[in-house]
């Protein structure tokens, strides 16, 4: 094969590549129902998803949520970040065993790759993000 070829191969493979990739969601996916969960992970098989399942009574969800966003701020082109209400969709949390909240799942094509429970800090969140970033 000559030099010609080979670099109209590789351009060839990295056009197709590029035209496969799917543009990450730019903000927090609010999921309303256990279907449009299902659709948000079956669109993002590839992906790693980060997603907090929290509730609005619960005093330690409220204080990870700003530290939530702000990860998303800083990792949202790596990672596709997600709230799941566990009051309004009792089904996806009983789906990935969610017991105590917060909860924050690494999910990657539906199967959990890790479970962080409690309100963990920026650092420790930082730690598992640069993890799976690399």
């Amino acid at each position: 094969m000559s030099d010609d070829s080979k670099l109209d191969e590789i351009r060839r493979k990295k056009f197709e590549a590029y035209m496969n990739l799917k543009t990450l969601p730019k903000d927090i996916v609010e999921v309303d129902t256990p279907q449009g969960f299902t659709e948000l992970v079956q669109k993002y098989p590839e992906n790693i998803m980060v997603i907090d399942f929290w509730a609005t009574w619960c005093a330690p969800c409220m204080s990870f949520a700003p530290i939530f966003e702000q990860l998303h701020q800083e990792y949202g082109e790596h990672f596709i970040f997600s709230k799941v209400n566990v009051d309004a969709n009792p089904q996806i949390a009983q789906t990935y065993g969610i017991t105590g909240i917060p909860t924050t799942l690494f999910l990657k094509n539906g199967q959990v790759l890790r479970k962080q429970v409690g309100a963990v800090g920026y650092q420790t969140m930082k730690i598992l993000l640069d993890k799976f970033k690399s």
